[in-house]
């Protein structure tokens, strides 16, 4: 079955020991056309740190409870790529309004 992306999210991320966050985003690489990360949002868990996860950690969508699990520990969530080591872009990271 096909899915739009947009619709996981918001999705919470269970890593196999547990929750650490929820999908923010998503990656993609330019040149490959291809989805490279998942941007989970662990800011419950981590004190507000956006990390790039892999989309082949992913072992099951649970669209009914909404959530994604994927086959990391917490520990090794916390591990992945942060936002600038996952070499995005900073003009990408900055948010699409401003507040006056």
């Amino acid at each position: 079955m096909v899915h739009r992306l947009s619709r996981v999210q918001g999705f919470h991320v269970h890593a196999t020991d547990g929750a650490i966050g929820h999908v923010d985003d998503f990656l993609m690489d330019e040149q490959l056309s291809r989805l490279c990360f998942l941007v989970v949002d662990t800011s419950n868990w981590l004190g507000g740190k956006w990390v790039a996860v892999s989309p082949a950690s992913v072992t099951d969508v649970d669209w009914i409870e909404q959530i994604v699990h994927v086959a990391m520990t917490r520990d090794e969530i916390r591990r992945s790529p942060s936002m600038e080591e996952a070499a995005v872009p900073s003009h990408e990271m900055t948010p699409g309004f401003v507040i006056i």
